[in-house]
């Protein structure tokens, strides 16, 4: 009989089903979305969860933790199993933060093996994950009416090479979104990746939140790992890619094709769009590369095996800095506030009196105090715009 798994989500998204699909190979999955979790409090939301866990007899909880500041160490902490995992997609943006949290769990699980490294660094117990899922598609057999498929959120920087591509007299479909906008259902990307004899990947990404509590916000741009290598390669589809580390730890220099400037990528396509045989053996070379590496059962084997360990390795933290405390303090409060709840409000500073026990004198003033006047503010400014 398999164990059961709860991956607790922060908000329904499209790669929700791929997290799911690959624990779900060798576990049992609940899971839960934290946005559903309407008007109860922080207390209230870790009970709920609790509760769950004990009446289907859970045993390992995932904590998709990126840019939701509520799935924090003192959320993470209060709840009761046998093992826990943070989840994380965009660590290089936020790492600072999720490597605190992560301090409340067993293991951590990132999209990306720089971040992976950035971990194992600090003594934590580390593996390397992707956002697909799924098992290799075998497309030879389909009409490749697409000569170049880009897909993705269209920066300005993206635009830019993607307008240059096409002045350059190279067919290119783009089905790229806007910032902040979704992009198609998977189902539909899926058809025409198969329908495409190249995707591009443009790595190159922005930093937006890390200026929250760190500086790494003064550099331009992050080469950041993408997963439409991946989902390129699981489709039977070369991938050409502008360059990332992440290519540089698993792959060799000819199995993707990398550029770092646009008049490179250029060159790169041309040479494999005028060239039939070049362009297969270099796609046959590509896709079983991935199959290597990311078919779902067996690359997710060594994380089995590391969560059916006795023990894990895990990282106590000599303390917890003021800035992470200002933020799970806020979100703790936050958390269902109006002014009919102020009550319910006030004693979730019993909450916050705990997290800030092992703080200094000046730490404990200053995050109460900011917490108070939280409270306060906060209950007035979602009341009035509730109504």
């Amino acid at each position: 009989m398999k164990k059961k798994v709860l991956i607790v989500f922060k908000y329904p998204h499209g790669w929700n089903n791929q997290v799911i699909k690959k624990f779900s190979n060798y576990y049992d999955i609940e899971h839960l979305y934290i946005n559903d979790l309407e008007n109860i409090n922080f207390k209230e939301v870790v009970n709920k969860i609790n509760n769950l866990i004990k009446s289907k007899n859970i045993e390992i909880v995932v904590f998709d933790a990126d840019y939701f500041k509520f799935i924090n160490y003192f959320f993470i902490e209060r709840i009761s199993c046998k093992k826990k995992i943070l989840w994380t997609g965009d660590d290089f943006e936020l790492h600072a933060m999720n490597s605190i949290t992560a301090s409340a769990c067993d293991l951590v699980l990132s999209t990306c093996p720089l971040s992976v490294f950035k971990y194992k660094e600090k003594g934590y117990e580390a593996y390397v994950t992707h956002g697909e899922s799924g098992q290799i598609q075998n497309n030879k057999n389909q009409i490749k009416e697409i000569d170049v498929l880009f897909f993705g959120a269209l920066t300005s920087d993206r635009n830019d090479i993607l307008s240059y591509i096409t002045s350059k007299g190279i067919v290119l479909k783009n089905v790229g979104h806007k910032e902040g906008t979704t992009g198609l259902p998977e189902n539909e990307l899926k058809k025409l990746i198969s329908k495409s004899k190249i995707i591009l990947n443009l790595s190159k990404t922005r930093s937006s939140s890390v200026g929250n509590f760190t500086s790494e916000n003064i550099y331009k741009f992050y080469y950041q790992t993408k997963g439409r290598i991946i989902m390129a390669g699981m489709n039977g589809v070369l991938c050409v890619s502008e360059y990332s580390p992440f290519q540089d730890l698993l792959f060799k220099n000819d199995e993707v094709p990398t550029f770092f400037s646009k008049e490179e990528c250029v060159k790169v396509l041309s040479q494999l769009l005028n060239d039939d045989e070049l362009l297969a053996k270099s796609t046959d070379k590509f896709t079983l590369k991935i199959h290597e590496l990311f078919e779902d059962k067996k690359s997710f084997k060594l994380i089995y095996d590391a969560l059916e360990k006795t023990n894990n390795r895990k990282v106590k933290l000599i303390k917890i800095p003021y800035w992470y405390l200002r933020i799970a303090s806020k979100q703790i409060l936050l958390r269902n506030i109006k002014l009919l709840n102020l009550v319910k409000t006030i004693s979730q500073f019993q909450i916050i009196f705990k997290i800030v026990k092992n703080s200094n004198l000046l730490v404990k003033l200053l995050v109460i105090f900011e917490s108070i006047i939280n409270a306060l503010w906060y209950s007035i400014v979602l009341t009035v715009k509730s109504k």
